[in-house]
């Protein structure tokens, strides 16, 4: 119920939201997804997904992009780069480039 209210909230707003696929995790407006290097599968634990994605944004801009838009989907911050709520898990892996910043998300489901 609080995702469809944010989902809400920012269609309201005019934002295009867009989101991992399968999940509530959304995606920075600048990111190109390399759909070469990313993937998802199935395990009797859960699954996992990884994203690959680059763009012009900084590091900065993107910690704090995913800092305000996870904890408002109820995700909490346990390290910089790791958010966790129930037994899911989000990790960002930020690797700066001359041009480009890469960006990779890996989000594991835990089956329920």
């Amino acid at each position: 119920m609080k995702f469809l209210f944010v989902l809400l909230i920012l269609f309201s707003f005019g934002v295009r939201a867009a989101f991992i696929n399968g999940s509530d995790v959304p995606l920075m407006d600048e990111l190109i997804i390399d759909e070469n290097d990313s993937f998802s599968f199935d395990s009797p634990e859960g699954q996992i997904m990884t994203v690959t994605a680059h763009t012009k944004a900084s590091p900065k801009e993107i910690l704090k992009f995913y800092t305000e838009s996870l904890s408002s989907l109820g995700w909490q911050k346990t390290s910089q780069t790791t958010y966790r709520r129930d037994q899911d898990e989000l990790t960002l892996q930020i690797l700066s480039g001359k041009a480009l910043t890469t960006l990779k998300l890996q989000l594991t489901f835990a089956n329920k």
